[in-house]
């Protein structure tokens, strides 16, 4: 399986967007590979929160928003629990980032999701650098 970063997902409906043509190949390629792609709940939640924020530009609808989702999901991308992470693994993580506590925490949590159920974290933040020595098999979508 591999597991999707919201940047991807902004990126991939955004055409104005510099990533748009990489995230929108990417996430249309993982979708239709034989290998399972999954979004995490905080990548959902923070998707409708951020793209439903009227201080970005560009910003959905709520109902434009829901529906990406509902697509993705039809299309067979599976919504990922966190279940199998564990306190230790989240807190080395996030110890480990190059980045404050504060702005640590998403990207120390997906790393320890992707970690903790042997999957792949798909992401063009080069932050997640600093947790493949921990585990992490990490891919920038624009080196495919």
């Amino acid at each position: 399986m591999k597991i999707a970063d919201v940047q991807i997902l902004f990126y991939a409906i955004d055409p104005t967007s510099d990533l748009h043509e990489p995230a929108a190949r990417w996430l249309e390629d993982a979708i239709n590979a034989r290998e399972p792609l999954g979004l995490a709940w905080p990548t959902i939640t923070q998707f409708l929160r951020l793209g439903t924020n009227p201080a970005f530009p560009g910003h959905m609808r709520d109902e434009e928003a829901m529906g990406w989702v509902e697509e993705w999901i039809e299309a067979g991308v599976e919504v990922v629990g966190d279940a199998d992470v564990r306190w230790e693994l989240f807190a080395e993580l996030a110890r480990a980032s190059r980045r404050s506590l504060r702005n640590a925490i998403d990207d120390a949590y997906l790393a320890a999701l992707a970690i903790s159920r042997g999957t792949t974290l798909a992401s063009f933040d080069l932050d997640f650098e600093a947790f493949e020595r921990h585990g992490l098999r990490w891919e920038d979508p624009r080196s495919q």
